[in-house]
């Protein structure tokens, strides 16, 4: 995992911190996903891992967790 899916992966489980920010997270989380994929790489299992999380917590609002489902479904191998 890169520094920056560390991070970008902290700011979508921070609950205290604004929706869009975390939304916009998801999003560059999903590029980078997307990049790996385009790149015939293997994506990190963290990273899933940690999508699948979000997909499942209670805590999450609607919109992260449906986002966050969509590219598990997308991109795990």
């Amino acid at each position: 995992m890169t520094a920056e899916e560390k991070i970008l992966i902290s700011q979508i489980r921070q609950d205290d911190a604004e929706l869009k920010s975390r939304e916009k997270a998801l999003q560059r989380l999903g590029e980078i996903l997307e990049e790996t994929f385009i790149l015939d790489l293997l994506p990190d299992k963290a990273v899933i891992q940690a999508l699948e999380k979000l997909a499942t917590t209670k805590s999450a609002p609607a919109s992260l967790k449906r986002k966050a489902k969509s590219l598990v479904k997308a991109y795990k191998i």
